[in-house]
């Protein structure tokens, strides 16, 4: 049997992963996918499933929890396709955007460390009032540099002042926040292009025949909502993007 006391050493610690995968959480609509950032290459995975889990009409999705370097997108799917020479100068500005997060992965992956990993252990061998004291004396200077670098980045990543801060007081007044960081400043920059049309340029995804049927089934699952306008328009649609891969 577990014992009670060790459990109440990370409690603390089960709180902010808590707070940090509800954070974590998106709401999309069914129009909508999560494209997330595939390493160092510049490329874009989708996280895409043909039945999800929806609440109040809208799609429930994460992105990679433990990974909190890496920046995650939203992007259509099921329109028209945008001419070539506009979606390659959206994606020059995706590609100034993800480099300007060097500061921002390295905070969100200390403050993954020290609240995740460093606290709980330091709970166990320690206790819980001596890992809270060490691990604030890191996570909350971390929390100012990160107010620090939004409010001196904030045109490079888009952000109006009062937006800027706010998310900065956001992850200094909640650390279990900070580990978001990279990915809330990422779903600032909605991406107009289509999904698939976006993956193919990246390159990474190769359209699969999984990832073909998983966009079918919820395209037929849509078009049973919509009128048989809408019917075509998905059929048209899945055969553009069949036809380029």
């Amino acid at each position: 049997m577990l014992d009670e006391a060790r459990v109440g050493d990370v409690t603390i610690w089960l709180v902010a992963g808590i707070l940090y995968v509800l954070d974590a959480a998106k709401l999309l609509s069914p129009r909508d996918l999560l494209l997330v950032e595939d390493g160092r290459s510049g490329y874009l995975t989708p996280v895409f499933r043909a039945y999800p889990l929806t609440l109040a009409g809208r799609v429930l999705v994460f992105g990679p929890l433990l990974q909190p370097y890496r920046g995650v997108f939203v992007a259509p799917w099921g329109q028209t396709w945008t001419e070539p020479a506009k979606i390659e100068a959206n994606l020059e500005v995706l590609a100034r955007l993800r480099g300007s997060l060097l500061v921002a992965r390295l905070l969100a992956t200390w403050a993954f460390g020290l609240l995740f990993i460093v606290g709980p252990a330091l709970s166990l061998v320690r206790g819980p009032t001596t890992a809270i004291l060490y691990v604030a004396a890191a996570v909350y200077p971390a929390g100012l540099v990160a107010l620090a670098m939004l409010w001196w980045q904030r045109p490079s990543f888009g952000m109006t002042p009062i937006r800027c801060a706010g998310l900065g007081l956001e992850v200094l007044v909640c650390p279990a926040f900070l580990p978001n960081l990279v990915r809330r400043i990422t779903t600032l920059h909605r991406l107009e292009a289509d999904a698939a049309q976006i993956l193919l340029k990246t390159g990474a995804h190769t359209l699969t025949e999984d990832f073909l049927g998983k966009l079918e089934a919820r395209a037929e699952e849509l078009g049973d909502a919509t009128n048989p306008q809408g019917q075509e328009q998905f059929r048209v649609y899945l055969a553009t993007v069949r036809g380029a891969r």
